[in-house]
């Protein structure tokens, strides 16, 4: 039964290429966002309420980033949520 649980834990779905890709493209999204505001990595941290290095992680897409984070980035942009993902709909691998 654990075998069975840990099959379908979240941590084998780090590692596949789309979650890779997806959290890299949301880290490069914020980081658009924040350098069209001319802001450095601490400015956009103090806006948005989040340790320096949580954001260099994000922006990096090395960190799992929680719909509460998502929020205060949002918010620190002042920027809908959506804005923090493409634009168009993409084919689902």
């Amino acid at each position: 039964m654990a075998d069975r649980r840990e099959e379908r834990s979240s941590r084998r779905h780090r590692k596949t290429e789309r979650y890779l890709r997806e959290v890299r493209s949301l880290g490069e999204r914020v980081r658009r966002l924040r350098r069209r505001r001319r802001w450095t990595l601490e400015q956009a941290a103090e806006q948005m309420d989040l340790e320096f290095k949580h954001l260099q992680k994000i922006e990096a897409g090395t960190v799992n980033v929680t719909m509460v984070t998502l929020v205060r980035i949002a918010a620190g942009l002042d920027v809908p949520v959506r804005a923090l993902f493409a634009a168009g709909p993409r084919r689902a691998d």
